[in-house]
């Protein structure tokens, strides 16, 4: 595991995860975020958790590997120690009977040598074992470390994405809201339609001679020159494709009817009566006859 802490591709990965981390984060910030980088963005997050967290598995793995080692080369080490231990006994035990034992003697010096040997260099191993085993424990709480902010940063998207959802919400409701004005619109255009009619129908009643040139094929009344009246001019084509086209019927608009043709040129009634609309429509009627 030494050789693989040690290893620049290990590092430069660890380097670009970091790299990316911070590139995610600062992505993160931006207050302008459209739905669409917010979701990649979330993707990559969740790419990167799962890096990390097979890093993690295979981390942990070689630590476990190297608990396993090392508990192996205690139990080796105890065993070579009981052995020496029973070796020198035995030694001490024969050395009376040195001058017929000495080759056996020599036998075992020879095996106690060679096992001190065993011992020294599994000490060795014992040693660059408990220091991988430290290195691994550190890497550990690394990758734990960055888990754990990997973790927040995952709720904070699924923060911003609970937010899209509910603005997306509001969008459709805002919709549905923009269809029912628009259903009101056709219905007030209806109602202006209806209420045309009616004025038509009481200029008609209040102007017996107009009815009666109708009625006898003369020419209807002439159109008026509606750009006279000041703030008209943009909804002229509206105004004429409804049928208003002379001052006299502006003069005789009520506030039902105001309020009427507003809704049907789309504009606020009180810029009809800033301006004046009726009052100049009126104004000019009397001029003009």
């Amino acid at each position: 595991m030494e050789s693989v802490a040690n290893d620049p591709l290990f590092f430069w990965l660890l380097f670009g995860v970091v790299a990316m981390a911070g590139v995610v984060f600062g992505w993160s910030l931006r207050g302008g975020t459209y739905e669409k980088d917010v979701r990649a963005a979330l993707g990559r997050m969740e790419q990167e958790k799962n890096t990390l967290a097979r890093l993690y598995t295979h981390v942990k793995h070689q630590h476990d590997l190297r608990e396993a080692d090392f508990r192996r080369a205690s139990l080796e080490v105890e065993k070579l120690r009981a052995m020496v231990q029973m070796l020198e006994e035995e030694r001490a035990t024969l050395l009376p009977d040195a001058p017929l034992n000495a080759a056996r003697i020599a036998s075992a010096e020879s095996a106690a040598a060679q096992y001190a040997q065993k011992v020294t260099a599994l000490e060795v191993l014992t040693n660059s074992l408990r220091n991988q085993n430290a290195a691994l424990s550190a890497q550990l709480a690394a990758v734990q470390k960055e888990m754990g902010d990997w973790d927040v940063l995952y709720q904070g998207f699924k923060q911003t994405q609970e937010r899209l959802a509910e603005y997306e919400l509001r969008s459709r409701q805002l919709e549905q809201e923009r269809d029912v004005l628009q259903t009101q619109l056709a219905q007030a255009r209806i109602e202006m339609e209806q209420l045309q009619l009616e004025l038509q129908q009481r200029s008609d009643a209040q102007n017996p001679k107009a009815r009666n040139s109708r009625k006898g094929g003369l020419a209807a009344p002439q159109a008026d020159d509606l750009n006279n009246i000041v703030g008209i001019s943009p909804y002229l084509a509206q105004l004429t494709s409804m049928g208003i086209t002379t001052f006299a019927q502006i003069g005789r608009w009520d506030d039902d009817a105001v309020i009427a043709v507003a809704k049907t040129l789309d504009i606020s009634p009180g810029k009809i009566y800033r301006d004046d609309w009726v009052g100049q429509a009126q104004r000019l009627s009397g001029e003009r006859r």
